[in-house]
């Protein structure tokens, strides 16, 4: 049982360290393309701030330095704060899954041509896009959470 929660953190922490690296990237590319990061209307490319990625690296962030506290924790106080991770999991999953799935209804009324994805780039499938990846991990760590909830509960 102990491992599993070490899974989730791992998991969490895979999912931080994927949406700062995207984000970070958009950060560089938006400041080669328009030479500031302070831009956030009339850009070439969407300025990161602006985008779901950005929003979902704090959520990873939140999530991942939320289960560190839980290990931290006795075993009661576990359960409780399980729960309330799986909530805020659920919401990421969410707000995750809402944002690609609008990104790939843009691609399918496109005649399933380029479109512009979730961090701001141009991509010619969904299933490759940050928000694909971001939102399968947010997913992952979600069922981790749900067996942690379950199995908790078997035992008691």
């Amino acid at each position: 049982m102990k491992y599993i929660k070490y899974i989730l953190t791992l998991t969490l922490l895979a999912g931080t360290i994927f949406a700062w690296y995207t984000v970070t990237n958009d950060f560089i590319k938006f400041y080669d393309t328009e030479g500031t990061i302070l831009k956030v209307e009339n850009c070439v490319i969407p300025n990161p701030v602006t985008t779901p990625c950005f929003y979902g690296a704090f959520a990873f962030l939140g999530a991942f330095f939320w289960s560190i506290y839980i290990l931290l924790l006795g075993t009661e106080k576990q359960k409780k704060n399980y729960k309330f991770l799986t909530r805020f999991l659920v919401a990421g999953n969410i707000f995750a899954w809402s944002n690609f799935s609008i990104i790939a209804v843009r691609f399918i009324k496109n005649a399933e041509k380029p479109v512009l994805g979730c961090s701001g780039q141009i991509t010619a499938n969904p299933l490759t896009t940050p928000c694909f990846v971001g939102a399968s991990i947010f997913l992952l760590s979600l069922i981790i959470s749900s067996i942690i909830i379950w199995r908790n509960k078997k035992l008691t």
